[in-house]
């Protein structure tokens, strides 16, 4: 091999062992993954928002409430699918409070995602009722068991 032949050759290697070091570098924080589920647990705090401020404060109507609540039971059954493996707090892929348990669990994860959902339904119903001490009650449980039970057990408090 000529060395005009051995430069070009080892020019291509050094490039193909670049882009592959690249790629086996990426972290989830190099995908969308992170950011579209901190956007809808961000969402979903916002329609808890909505729900809470017709409850306290009048702010709205039942069927503002109703939609927050189909909202939160919409977003509930994407959750699972915004925890791919390799994307816990330990992970090194940016800011997130995701523990290592999610992963370790993943049955109890995805029931606890499925709790939250059916807690909304309920919630949902209770508005569309127009029955306001029914969507209190629903709305507690919502967030003690439906948020909190995930946020208790999946989620470490950030900065």
């Amino acid at each position: 091999m000529s060395w005009k032949s051995w430069i070009a050759f080892s020019a291509v290697c050094a490039l193909a062992v670049g882009i592959a070091a690249s790629h086996s570098n990426r972290s989830a924080a190099d995908t969308p993954v992170v950011q579209q589920r901190q956007a809808l647990m961000k969402e979903m705090g916002k329609q808890m928002g909505i729900i809470n401020d017709f409850l306290q404060k009048g702010a709205g109507d039942a069927a503002g409430a109703q939609a927050a609540a189909d909202t939160i039971h919409a977003d509930a059954a994407k959750i699972p699918d915004l925890f791919p493996q390799g994307t816990s707090i330990n992970d090194n892929v940016g800011k997130t409070g995701a523990k290592p348990e999610i992963w370790a669990n993943f049955d109890s994860f995805k029931a606890a995602a499925a709790k939250l959902a059916e807690l909304s339904a309920t919630a949902s119903t209770a508005a569309a009722g127009g029955d306001k001490a029914a969507l209190g009650d629903a709305f507690g449980a919502m967030g003690k068991n439906g948020c909190g039970g995930c946020h208790q057990n999946f989620r470490q408090k950030i900065d």
